[in-house]
């Protein structure tokens, strides 16, 4: 391609420049010759633009850290860098029950998922069991036992504890030891050596959000204070009453799973499970149904009044005088009648008048020993309301002098929090096993922090006999120890013979006065 020059003397520019050759640089143009130069190419201004950018980094650097890695002098057989090992166990925080398989890089734990073997949960899992993991490397717990909120070493602790409790039991005055639903055998011993050797000891379970009417109606209806378990596989037909058993009610992993199964229509399955839910507020139970009945939260109670009379007149049972309810349900009652034996109706209430209503309609419609089964039953929320308001009222009589929390955190979930924290100022001693330094933890003299569940062995008894272990899959990161251990270590000072106030069910479940 032919090239024009506009002047002659920019055509000796040129000349001058293919003289100096190619890799010449716009700075070496000689200041006479700047009215000719030409606009400095792309690879020019990246050369000056990298220089200058490379340069200027390079004198504002800070130095980088060290970081020192240390290789195995003898490498465990089953560590292989960049290969995860995986280890089952079982997650239970008093609210939630999962067998869990927790899979591991390099000795640390990174990721939860459920086990496909455990006959309960079924290999299902939920968002708070999958971020369990976190908490593991929470910043934010204890590194170390606290005495009045100061670091303290176990030995001065133990045997401060040690020798207060004995003072206490000696002089006859009462031991709380406040717990949440525990599902573990070998924990509840624990806790009955405990009692063996304070004999003053009582022991009261709190769950923030408990199941306390259920117990109670079943008491009254069964003379069984359990609460059964449930079995959405064999119903084809759901009536809910504000029961979230999708997200928050009795055993959710559980029943997620189950209405999963049951959902999914195949060739073999044909027939779907028909879900019904009655609430005041969006639930998580209630987005998935298949039909959503808002109402106010009074109008739940007559709902379900009106619902067992039509059941009751079906079954030439007695009805109940109630007032007439805003909702039709002639065409519920008739289709749970059509189902009998194939349906559950459930109830989130925790009055026990509500519970005994529903028990009677589950009974009517012959669902016991199908869709729930109360000769099998769980054991994930044991707690008595009543219970834990009648030791708040002693508490703040000053009737209480030693309380040993395990696992709940009261200050911060119990509805009448002051009156607790009053109460707990009171106690001549107050010790809490908090992860963290939580409300509860706050107001405690003692603070021993107990380790993660990732690092601690356990076992499990969610249903009647079904069993899981739980075992560490990391060495405690902090100087913590878990609560089991921190009791035995208070029992072994000495003997003291004493039967501990504890009643026992026929079918083995452990109630305390």
């Amino acid at each position: 391609m032919k090239k024009y020059w506009k002047s002659i003397d920019e055509l000796e520019y040129a000349i001058k420049q293919e003289e100096r050759g190619p890799d010449s640089s716009v700075q070496d143009i000689p200041d006479d010759e700047v009215q000719y130069k030409i606009t400095p190419s792309r690879r020019d201004f990246l050369k000056i633009l990298g220089y200058s950018i490379g340069y200027t980094v390079l004198a504002v650097s800070c130095e980088s850290p060290i970081r020192k890695a240390i290789p195995f002098l003898f490498r465990p057989e089953e560590i292989i860098p960049g290969v995860a090992n995986y280890y089952a166990s079982t997650f239970f925080d008093g609210h939630d029950y999962c067998s869990i398989v927790v899979k591991t890089m390099e000795g640390r734990p990174v990721k939860i998922e459920g086990n496909e073997l455990s006959g309960i949960s079924s290999g299902g899992t939920n968002a708070r069991v999958q971020a369990s993991v976190l908490s593991l490397y929470d910043n934010a717990r204890l590194k170390s036992p606290l005495k009045n909120k100061v670091p303290d070493s176990w030995k001065t602790i133990d045997a401060d504890i040690i020798s207060q409790l004995a003072d206490i039991a000696k002089q006859g005055e009462k031991i709380v030891l406040l717990t949440s639903s525990v599902i573990s055998p070998s924990t509840q011993q624990v806790f009955l050596d405990f009692c063996a050797k304070y004999p003053t000891t009582e022991i009261i379970t709190y769950d923030a959000i408990s199941a306390s009417g259920i117990i109670e109606a079943n008491n009254v209806t069964f003379k069984k204070a359990d609460i059964p378990s449930y079995n959405f596989r064999n119903a084809d037909l759901v009536v809910s009453f504000g029961a979230d058993f999708l997200g928050t009610w009795i055993s959710p992993v559980e029943f997620t799973r189950q209405y999963a199964d049951k959902r999914r229509v195949s060739k073999e399955h044909a027939a779907m499970l028909k879900h019904v839910q009655f609430e005041s507020t969006l639930s998580l139970t209630g987005s998935n149904a298949d039909y959503r009945i808002p109402v106010n939260p009074s109008e739940e109670g007559i709902i379900l009044l009106n619902l067992y009379n039509k059941i009751a007149q079906k079954a030439g049972r007695t009805t109940i005088s109630v007032p007439k309810s805003t909702v039709n349900i002639d065409s519920l009652a008739d289709e749970l009648w059509l189902n009998k034996g194939k349906s559950v109706v459930l109830s989130g209430s925790n009055d026990v008048n509500i519970q005994v209503v529903v028990n009677r309609i589950n009974e009517y419609l012959e669902n016991y020993g199908k869709t729930i089964d109360l000769d099998n039953p769980v054991y994930f929320k044991t707690g008595i309301d009543s219970r834990m308001d009648d030791l708040v009222d002693r508490m703040e009589k000053g009737a209480i002098q030693a309380l040993i929390l395990y696992n709940v955190n009261p200050a911060y979930d119990y509805p009448f929090a002051e009156k607790l924290t009053s109460g707990l100022a009171k106690t001549k001693l107050s010790v809490s096993f908090a992860e963290t330094l939580d409300e509860t933890a706050k107001h405690s003299t003692y603070v021993c922090p107990d380790c993660h569940y990732l690092e601690s062995w356990n076992d499990a008894e969610p249903r009647k006999n079904s069993l899981s272990l739980c075992q560490p899959v990391i060495q405690n990161l902090f100087d913590t120890r878990q609560a089991q251990e921190s009791l035995l270590a208070w029992c072994a000072a000495g003997t003291t013979t004493g039967k501990p106030e504890v009643d026992a069910t026929e079918n083995g479940s452990i109630f305390y006065k």
